[in-house]
């Protein structure tokens, strides 16, 4: 914020500018927690509404300084951090990255790539007074930044809400410019907590998918892509299952592009949860995967749900095998001994913590029924693991020996 009025009251020059902007833009990537929640959010909050009033001062000030100030890749990049923060899960948050998008893509002379899309897609809001209500958490940029006149505006919470905001920008998802983005910022709601959030974003995106087929294949390919771009990043992993579970239930995928999709996410999802402790993200995997098997070119589907049936934790044993037995009677033409299938995950106990050596057998007549290579214990990790203690007594005896003791 202190940054944000040296810009102003300053005359600082084009470089000065430029590095300020780039330190708010990395503010809007701070998602810090505490046991209070994400209290990041006042961080990307701030940086919005300073990135706002710095934007509106450079514009007043000509076109020249514009673009001197901000070029191509910074104009891009502000856009699509407002948007990605548009139509995540708070409503505060939304709010004031509603109003930062609406005064950017409404200014005159800054030339944003496909502007008239980003002005048709924001629809032209109920339009109130300065609201410190909204702006609550700035105080201090409501001290020093405090709107001069009549225009200066935020949006109500009523405009911002999911059900009346995310049917509108979801019509963003057509270009290539911003799907990222949106996408990126879409599937925190999709996946998030709150039923009316989960509602909006999920009717939003799946109205759009269906009246808009020839988006199925690039939306499905952008989210592979962030699930692979934010590998190992939880807030985003978690929450982008959800919705890919919920695509592939309510969307019909090509059958050639099915199968190339299947291979890719199957892979990356291996390559996600191999050592994950986190048993949220760990559940959130499992629909997904299961319902890859109605691909025609599904092995090695087959072949990851089978390292799930003896995974370490039961949860996760039970929820792979309750997905495996729901998608095979959902697609009961996927495998060809689908009965003897079902019948072996019926009648096995796949949470037990005692008999692990059974839950293998009876994963291995599965294996041999699907028609897949069983998984094999690497037995060089073995001999490691049985090592280690004494290469750990050889040390500590080592290390006790050159202390003279």
């Amino acid at each position: 914020v202190s940054v944000a009025v040296l810009v102003l009251v300053g005359e600082p020059n084009c470089e000065m500018r430029q590095t300020v902007y780039q330190v708010l833009l990395k503010c809007l990537e701070d998602y810090t927690t505490d046991s209070r929640g994400d209290i990041g959010s006042f961080v990307r909050e701030a940086a919005m509404s300073a990135l706002k009033r710095i934007s509106k001062h450079i514009v007043e000030l000509g076109h020249p300084l514009i673009n001197l100030t901000l070029t191509s890749d910074m104009k891009l990049a502000l856009v699509r951090g407002f948007l990605q923060q548009s139509v995540e899960k708070i409503d505060r948050t939304r709010a004031v990255a509603v109003a930062a998008l609406y005064h950017f893509i409404m200014a005159d002379g800054l030339n944003l790539p496909e502007q008239d899309l980003l002005r048709k897609c924001l629809p032209t809001p109920n339009q109130t007074a300065y609201s410190t209500q909204i702006d609550a958490n700035c105080e201090i940029i409501d001290g020093a930044l405090a709107p001069q006149s009549e225009d200066e505006i935020m949006f109500d919470y009523q405009y911002c809400s999911p059900a009346a905001l995310f049917p509108s920008l979801i019509q963003l998802l057509a270009s290539p410019t911003y799907r990222h983005s949106l996408m990126r910022g879409l599937i925190v709601s999709v996946g998030g907590l709150t039923e009316s959030l989960v509602k909006a974003s999920s009717t939003a995106l799946i109205d759009y998918l269906t009246d808009h087929e020839e988006q199925v294949e690039p939306v499905c390919e952008c989210l592979l892509d962030i699930l692979e771009g934010d590998h190992k990043n939880d807030r985003v992993t978690v929450p982008l299952f959800n919705t890919m579970e919920l695509v592939l239930t309510n969307v019909i995928l090509d059958e050639k592009y099915g199968n190339k999709f299947a291979a890719r996410f199957t892979a990356l999802t291996k390559k996600e949860v191999m050592g994950s402790g986190n048993i949220k993200k760990l559940l959130a995997s499992l629909t997904p995967l299961a319902s890859c098997i109605q691909f025609e070119e599904n092995k090695c589907v087959l072949s990851q749900i089978m390292l799930m049936l003896c995974h370490r934790y039961p949860r996760v044993r039970k929820g792979i095998a309750d997905s495996f037995y729901t998608a095979l009677i959902t697609f009961d033409d996927a495998i060809d001994a689908c009965d003897e299938v079902v019948e072996v995950l019926e009648s096995t106990i796949w949470d037990d913590p005692q008999d692990i050596e059974a839950l293998r057998a009876k994963r291995n007549e599965i294996c041999n029924l699907v028609g897949v290579p069983v998984p094999k214990r690497t037995a060089i990790k073995k001999a490691a693991v049985q090592a280690t203690p004494s290469e750990q007594f050889d040390s500590y005896s080592d290390l006790v020996g050159r202390a003279g003791y």
